[in-house]
C-alpha cells in the first residue's frame, strides 16, 4: 500500500511537501568541467560573473542542464553568479528532475513554463537548495542549516543534514549527496540526487490531510494532543501508526469512531500515553537510525528499541516484535513523520 501519493497540481500551487548519527568523510569529488553550451549561457548574463562562479560551473556541465533551466525560469543566476555570494549549493542532477512530473522534469518543460504562480513556488524551490556560507563535506555536521528561501512560517527554510552509518550523507533524509566539495569561486557545490522540496503543513496537518490516519488522528484531538502537533515550532519525529496498526488493537481503541466515542477518563489517559510513547522530542530521519538505539520518547522514562536487521523496525517494551516501518522521512514544520504498521504499547 503506497501510503503518501504525489499530487503533481499541488506543486504548481504551493511547495511539494511532502539527525543524530555520528562521524563523517567526504563523499568523492568529481570534475564537472566541460565546454559551455551555448545555447544555455547565452540566457545568463550576468555581470558579476568571474569565470568560475556556480554558475559557470553548472552551464559547463551538461548534467546540470535543468538546473541551470530552472535557474534561468526564476531569475535567480544573478544570484548564483554573484562574486559576493559565498554560498553552499546542493545542486540536483537532470536525473534529480527527472523524477518530477511535467512540467519540472526537464529543462525543455521548465523553459516552457508562464504561469507566475508556478514560477514563484519553483523559485522559492531553487532557493531552497542554497544555504548561506560555504562549507566542505567536513564542515557539514549533522543539525539544521538555514537556506535563501524566504520563511513563510517557522521551520519553512530550514534543511537537514544526517548521514548513514557509512557516512553517506543526506538532506531531508531523502536526497543523497552523491559528488562534494566542488569548488567555484565564489561557494560550493554538492550534488545531490533528489530535488529537495520544503514542508508546508505541520504533523497534526500531513496526518489529517491523508486519509490512513483517521484513527490516529481522532486519538490526537480525544487526548488534548492535536494542538500540540499542529504548532509550526517543534522538532520532533512520529511514528505514525496507520488505521491498519489500530485495527489490531481491541475496541474502543481500533478505529476513529470508536476512539471518538470514549468518555472514561482513564482510557482517554492511558491512550495519551500510548501516543506520547510514538513521539521522540527531535528530528530523526531514517539515515540516522542505528541497530540497537534506544531514543527516549515523550512519554517519560520509556525509550523505544531501534532494528534495522531485515528492514527498520521500532518497537515498544509491551510488544511482542517490532513494528514496519513503512514509508519514512516524511517532512513537516514542526518535525518528521514514519509510518508504522503496528502501534507501540509501553
Amino acid at each position: 500500500m503506497k501510503i503518501f501519493k504525489q499530487n503533481t497540481q499541488h506543486f504548481r500551487l504551493a511547495a511539494v511537501a511532502c539527525m543524530i548519527a555520528f562521524g563523517f568523510t567526504a563523499c568523492q569529488k568529481e570534475s564537472l568541467v566541460s565546454n559551455e553550451p551555448q545555447a544555455i549561457a547565452s540566457e545568463v548574463s550576468v555581470s558579476s560573473r568571474t569565470g568560475n562562479t556556480i554558475v559557470d560551473i553548472a552551464i559547463g556541465n551538461p548534467d546540470f542542464s535543468t538546473l541551470v533551466a530552472a535557474v534561468v525560469k526564476t531569475g535567480q543566476a544573478g544570484v548564483l553568479s554573484a562574486a559576493t555570494l559565498n554560498a553552499t549549493v546542493f545542486a540536483p542532477t537532470n536525473a534529480a528532475f527527472a523524477q518530477l512530473p511535467a512540467p519540472f522534469n526537464n529543462a525543455d518543460n521548465i523553459s516552457a513554463i508562464t504561469d507566475a504562480a508556478t514560477i514563484n513556488t519553483l523559485r522559492q524551490v531553487i532557493r531552497y537548495h542554497i544555504s548561506p556560507s560555504k562549507r566542505t563535506a567536513a564542515l557539514l555536521t549533522n543539525g539544521s542549516y538555514n537556506t535563501f528561501k524566504t520563511a513563510a512560517t517557522p521551520n519553512d527554510n530550514l534543511i537537514f543534514v544526517g548521514r548513514t552509518a557509512a557516512n553517506e550523507v543526506y538532506i531531508n533524509g531523502v536526497s543523497k549527496v552523491v559528488a562534494a566539495d566542488i569548488q567555484a569561486d565564489n561557494g560550493i557545490i554538492h550534488v545531490i540526487d533528489k530535488v529537495l522540496f520544503f514542508p508546508t503543513q505541520d504533523i497534526a496537518q500531513v496526518a489529517i490531510a491523508n486519509g490512513n490516519f483517521k484513527a490516529l488522528v481522532a486519538a490526537l484531538q480525544k487526548t488534548g494532543l492535536a494542538n500540540t502537533f499542529f504548532q509550526p515550532i517543534g522538532n520532533a519525529t512520529v511514528f505514525a501508526p496507520t488505521d491498519a496498526a489500530f485495527a489490531q488493537l481491541p475496541a474502543p481503541l481500533n478505529n476513529a469512531q470508536n476512539i471518538k466515542a470514549i468518555t472514561d477518563p482513564a482510557t482517554i489517559s492511558t491512550l495519551r500515553s500510548v501516543l506520547l510513547y510514538h513521539v521522540i522530542g527531535a528530528r530523526v530521519f531514517s539515515v540516522d537510525l542505528r541497530e540497537g538505539i534506544q531514543p527516549n520518547t515523550l512519554l517519560a522514562g520509556r525509550k523505544v528499541t531501534i532494528t534495522l536487521a531485515g528492514g527498520p523496525k521500532v518497537k515498544g517494551d509491551g510488544n511482542a516484535a517490532g513494528s514496519n516501518i513503512i514509508i519514512t522521512n516524511i517532512l513537516a514544520r514542526n518535525g518528521v513523520i514514519h509510518a508504522i504498521d503496528q502501534v507501540l504499547l509501553p
